[in-house]
């Protein structure tokens, strides 16, 4: 368990936490160091105590149990971090102040997705770049749009359930799977084009439908082209890879059972004969 405290204001907090990230590298070194721990382990049990080779084993085990050690703890302090920074974001977010600080975007958005970012995408807002030009309404729903997708994180207590469900209508699957899988600005021309014929016929309207209506916003816009918002990658991340995996695993499924019926008709053709 850890013991220091964790810093009290955001900023700090978020330096510590990308900090903390500066050594990931240590993640492949944990690997081998796991594995030759374990070898030395096994050693020390095989070779009689007292014995040179026992000695050289148990000096081995114990050099590599100290690595581990201060590995797991790093670890640890990597978790707590990014726990602590999401629970703030999860009520204390505001598209002002200290929030509004580079440090803290590019740690808020490592936590979420994975990935240093300068900007947070939600809707059709850029942040920070356009956190002085909003309303005190559209403050509130860029909050509340945070809030919700670090609360899901932290507690996996479905907040995005309903994000989900709008991106994954008949008709607005398809493009969210575009948009997924593009990872950047695409406009309703491209993504039409890569839908084909059997896609919808106004890829662009359906997005503005969800933006115009809906509390929460799973894209974001940007000069008419489209993207998925911070949201919308996080909804994808647990929602639409287990969606696509699922479809995949099922038309595998179909097609291995189609099989089996073509091989039960040849098998009955040849014993007619």
């Amino acid at each position: 368990m850890m013991t220091d405290d964790l810093p009290e204001g955001i900023v700090e907090l978020a330096k510590a936490y990308l900090e903390s990230h500066d050594s990931d590298d240590t993640i492949d070194d944990e690997s081998e160091i796991e594995e030759n721990l374990e070898y030395w382990r096994e050693q020390v049990e095989e070779f009689e105590e007292g014995t040179p080779m026992y000695e050289m084993a148990v000096e081995e085990r114990d050099s590599y149990q100290e690595k581990y050690d201060e590995i797991s703890e790093q670890d640890e302090r990597r978790s707590e971090l990014r726990d602590e920074l999401l629970t703030r974001a999860s009520s204390e977010f505001a598209p002002q102040g200290d929030w509004m600080n580079e440090t803290v975007i590019s740690a808020l958005t490592h936590a979420i997705v994975g990935q240093q970012r300068d900007r947070i995408l939600i809707g059709d807002y850029s942040l920070p770049n356009d956190a002085d030009e909003l309303s005190k309404r559209e403050m509130v729903t860029v909050a509340k749009n945070v809030h919700a997708v670090a609360e899901e994180i932290v507690v996996s207590n479905g907040s995005l359930d309903e994000v989900w469900e709008m991106m994954s209508t008949d008709k607005r699957s398809p493009i969210t799977k575009v948009l997924a899988e593009e990872k950047e600005l695409v406009s309703s021309g491209d993504i039409s084009a890569q839908l084909g014929d059997g896609g919808t016929d106004n890829p662009g309207a359906n997005l503005r439908y969800v933006l115009n209506s809906a509390e929460y916003y799973p894209y974001y816009r940007e000069d008419g082209d489209w993207r998925l918002s911070l949201l919308g990658e996080v909804a994808w991340q647990t929602r639409g890879l287990d969606d696509v995996e699922d479809d995949e695993s099922s038309h595998n499924s179909e097609e291995t059972d189609q099989q089996s019926s073509l091989d039960e008709l040849d098998n009955g053709g040849g014993s007619d004969e």
